[in-house]
């Protein structure tokens, strides 16, 4: 397989909310700009405060955007 005349380079981000619909909202904000998810870093993670016993979870994915090099030359 040949990548002849085409350069590709790939922008990679990482969302990450403390709020559930604020994650969704930004994913999907991402996702109408061009972005993919990375379904397979999805991650939800669960952290208790020590000092008040409240637990928060903190919602991750990585997130994708393929640029071709010669259409940002132009």
């Amino acid at each position: 397989m040949s990548s002849e005349g085409t350069s590709k380079k790939t922008e990679a981000i990482i969302v990450r909310e403390l709020d559930a619909d604020v994650f969704h909202k930004r994913v999907i904000s991402l996702e109408d700009k061009g972005y993919v998810a990375r379904r397979e870093t999805y991650r939800i993670l669960a952290d208790m405060n020590p000092e008040n016993g409240i637990i928060t979870h903190v919602y991750s994915i990585e997130m994708y955007k393929q640029s071709d090099d010669r259409a940002a030359a132009s």
